[in-house]
């Protein structure tokens, strides 16, 4: 009557789901209805598709010896090594222990003479010594009844595998970060190369206008006019120049190697390269993108947070032996004493009285798994809106290319005509000139736009989760509520 008196008020609470709810698909709002959705998702090894192999050497050396990898490659190993504790946890625990003491006793007493017959002065000496030897086995195995060490085991697992989602998020960045980067420093060495054709053309046109006035057919201040044109193109120049080695120092950062390890790097043209959104992107996106996966597992370790809580509400059954043996040499006896020792049995704790312990323990592992909810439900949100964000910017700036190559036509055809006329001498050389470096100018804000189109579409494959593809955990239907969490704003 005791016990089930006891076990009766072991009962743990009932299972519930929170009253948060796990999206599952990406809310990618803001898109266009006729949005190109023939894309597909990006490779593994998506920088291939530009076919450097100055990139594909530099992301390689990266992924060995990056900096930034370091911390995750940490976060995975300590996952793993907790994964072993609590796997040992689960295992017959044999201890064994010896011990040896000596004890040591000495008196020495002196006493001095009384005067009375037979009370003479003298002293007395004593020494004694006592050893004692134990020697024990023991033996101890918890059952894992209600399951709380399996919990544990599963939600250790769950850690390790969003740590290795980490890891592959970090390389995912990584990859993304350098290729921006190097596709940047691209640009400029473009940009680079045009401005110097600008510049050539200033230097004629200055050495031009100061011949003619010169010889006075020219007003001095058009040669003043030329000068600073001449002078405005050099700053362009040495700000791109700037750029450029910030560029190379972005890279060796992210690289982490020094910047004059990149001095070798030789300019290649910008790559042409077409991203779309792939079909079904909003279905699809949570299984893509690591980050989102690795909050993901934090979820299912949350949940088998609460399954350990809800464990210690119940008894707690072990089994048990001891066997030792024991020699003692008391003190002044002479003799030794053996003892041996030995025991084997179960034993069984019940949380009777815990002042609400568990309760809070319980509350609290809740708690835990709404918020590991709150924190995955916002990286998919996040997710959404970076690829809807490069989506719509990748379409207004295609736009901005199509528009601008009929301004670019017009100053090919003007360049013509100018040409035409300076082969007849009936043209001013300068206007020769002019028309070339027009030309440039709107070359360089081709330029300008194809940068913007590639770095663009590079953070678009980052957003579509550069080339991973995991498996979602399903549902745990006890802790989750199977509603959707896709038309909340």
């Amino acid at each position: 009557m005791l016990m089930c008196a006891l076990l009766s008020g072991c009962g743990a609470p009932a299972m519930a789901p929170v009253e948060l709810t796990l999206r599952e698909q990406a809310p990618l709002a803001g898109l266009a209805a006729n949005q190109d959705t023939s894309g597909h998702w990006p490779d593994e090894r998506w920088w291939h598709d530009f076919n450097d192999p100055q990139l594909n050497a530099l992301i390689e050396r990266a992924m060995r010896k990056a900096p930034s990898l370091d911390s995750a490659r940490a976060r995975f190993e300590t996952a793993s090594r907790q994964l072993e504790g609590r796997q040992a946890d689960t295992r017959i625990q044999i201890e064994g222990s010896a011990r040896a003491n000596q004890s040591y006793s000495h008196t020495d007493l002196e006493y001095p003479a009384l005067g009375l017959p037979g009370f003479e002065s003298g002293s007395t000496g004593n020494s004694q010594r006592s050893n004692v030897g134990l020697a024990s086995l023991s033996f101890g195995w918890d059952f894992d009844w209600w399951g709380k060490k399996r919990a544990a085991i599963e939600a250790a697992l769950d850690q390790r595998h969003a740590a290795r989602l980490e890891q592959a998020a970090a390389a995912s960045a990584l990859q993304a970060g350098i290729t921006r980067a190097y596709m940047d420093w691209q640009l400029r060495q473009a940009q680079l190369s045009a401005l110097d054709t600008l510049l050539n053309s200033a230097r004629d046109s200055v050495r031009i206008t100061a011949l003619r006035v010169g010889r006075d057919i020219e007003n001095p201040a058009r040669l003043d006019q030329a000068n600073e044109q001449l002078s405005t193109l050099e700053q362009q120049r040495a700000g791109l120049d700037g750029a450029a080695r910030l560029d190379q120092v972005q890279l060796a950062a992210l690289m982490g190697v020094s910047p004059d390890q990149l001095n070798d790097l030789a300019p290649r043209p910008l790559p042409q390269l077409d991203t779309a959104l792939p079909n079904e992107a909003g279905l699809e996106l949570i299984a893509r993108r690591p980050d989102i996966m690795a909050s993901r597992w934090q979820v299912e370790a949350g949940m088998r947070g609460i399954d350990q809580a809800r464990a210690d509400y119940y008894p707690n059954v072990s089994l048990s032996a001891l066997a030792g043996f024991l020699r003692v040499h008391p003190l002044g006896t002479g003799r030794n004493e053996d003892v041996s020792v030995a025991s084997f049995g179960p034993a069984v704790t019940l949380p009777i009285f815990e002042a609400g312990r568990l309760d809070a323990r319980y509350n609290a592992s809740r708690a835990q798994l709404e918020s590991a909810i709150a924190d995955y439900n916002q990286r998919v949100v996040d997710a959404a809106q970076e690829v809807a964000r490069q989506t719509v910017t990748l379409s207004r700036i295609e736009a901005q290319r199509d528009a601008q190559a009929t301004a670019l036509e017009s100053f090919q055809h003007r360049l013509e005509l100018a040409r035409e006329r300076d082969a007849r001498g009936v043209e001013d050389p300068r206007a020769l000139i002019e028309a070339q470096q027009g030309l440039v100018r709107e070359q360089m804000n081709r330029l300008t736009l194809e940068g913007e189109l590639l770095d663009t579409r590079i953070q678009l494959i980052h957003a579509l989760g550069g080339g991973y593809h995991g498996r979602v955990p399903e549902r745990d239907a006890r802790y989750l509520t199977t509603g959707s969490a896709t038309d909340e704003p």
